[in-house]
């Protein structure tokens, strides 16, 4: 290591540090942040002790990616501390991944890049899609569970709200995220391009289903405390979750035309049990309990929560 990575790393670890011994004792999902705020250093200095190669290549463009998004999300934290508004957050969290995808397709490298026109043409419009559809739900007042985290921690939101809302889903997404950044780095193959593609054309086309008929369904009064139970609702109870994470595992075969790229399966794992199991998933069923309550619970009865098989017997 020279001279700038033994700073950068110096820099990375400083701030692990301070994220973790300024924690708030009430802090929510503590262990979110043990596991998740050594990360960028760790991979920092495994990175710079690679040999020169095509691991070490696509490691930096990855590295260059979470610089740009967390950059991006930095300038969304000052936006939406001055609105007073951290649900600016989730109209950058499909802008996040892009960048990080677009940043490592600039980085050179010994390849040609040739899957690279292809990743960023399924990320892009997906990204599209999101920021349009969120920046209307999001912009106007602060949502939950944002708007709660700021009566809770007081006058501590003021800077605690970087750790907590952008420092904990930025580095979540970045892991996400790494398939796109080898991706963009590997050589075309026909049949990983077209594996990765339908896999996430097929999520794609699911998570947008299911979000244009939830806001269809929430559109109409006559729906209110009811539960959405037919078309993509009916095949799980977790329709956009799973389109989300089938996108995921779209790049991820898009990344295995890269000799590494099958090191960048972390990505899609944690990105389906996060969306299914982790937490995204989770938090939705215990909030549909709470409000909905044995409703709900009939529905979970004939509907299964994130794979749709196998169905539950009548």
């Amino acid at each position: 290591m020279d001279i700038l990575d033994i700073a950068v790393t110096a820099i990375l670890i400083a701030i692990a540090l301070i994220w973790i011994i300024a924690m708030p004792a009430r802090a929510k999902g503590k262990t979110w942040h043990y596991a998740l705020v050594g990360i960028p250093a760790i991979a920092f200095v495994i990175t710079s002790n690679l040999p020169a190669g095509a691991l070490r290549e696509s490691l930096e463009a990855w590295l260059a990616g979470g610089a740009a998004a967390a950059l991006l999300l930095l300038l969304t934290w000052a936006l939406g501390s001055l609105k007073r508004n951290h649900g600016f957050m989730d109209i950058a969290y499909p802008l996040a991944p892009t960048a990080i995808a677009w940043a490592a397709f600039l980085v050179p490298t010994g390849t040609d890049g040739g899957m690279a026109p292809l990743v960023l043409a399924l990320v892009s419009p997906w990204a599209l899609r999101l920021f349009v559809q969120t920046i209307g739900q999001n912009h106007a007042e602060e949502r939950q569970p944002y708007a709660a985290w700021r009566k809770a921690f007081g006058a501590q939101w003021r800077w605690w709200s970087l750790f907590q809302v952008y420092g904990l889903q930025g580095i979540t997404l970045w892991l996400w995220a790494i398939p796109l950044a080898f991706a963009v780095q590997a050589d075309f193959s026909p049949p990983w391009a077209i594996a990765g593609g339908a896999v996430w054309l097929c999520g794609f086309a699911l998570q947008a289903v299911a979000d244009r008929q939830l806001t269809r369904f929430r559109a109409d009064r006559a729906n209110r405390g009811a539960i959405l139970d037919t078309g993509a609702w009916a095949i799980v109870r977790q329709p956009n979750y799973l389109g989300e994470s089938m996108m995921w595992w779209g790049y991820f075969l898009c990344a295995l035309a890269h000799p590494w790229g099958w090191v960048t399966v972390i990505g899609p794992i944690f990105a389906t049990w996060f969306m299914g199991f982790g937490s995204a998933g989770p938090f939705k069923e215990a909030h549909m309990q709470r409000t909905r309550g044995e409703a709900w619970a009939a529905y979970c009865v004939r509907t299964p929560r994130f794979f749709p098989f196998p169905r539950p017997t009548p």
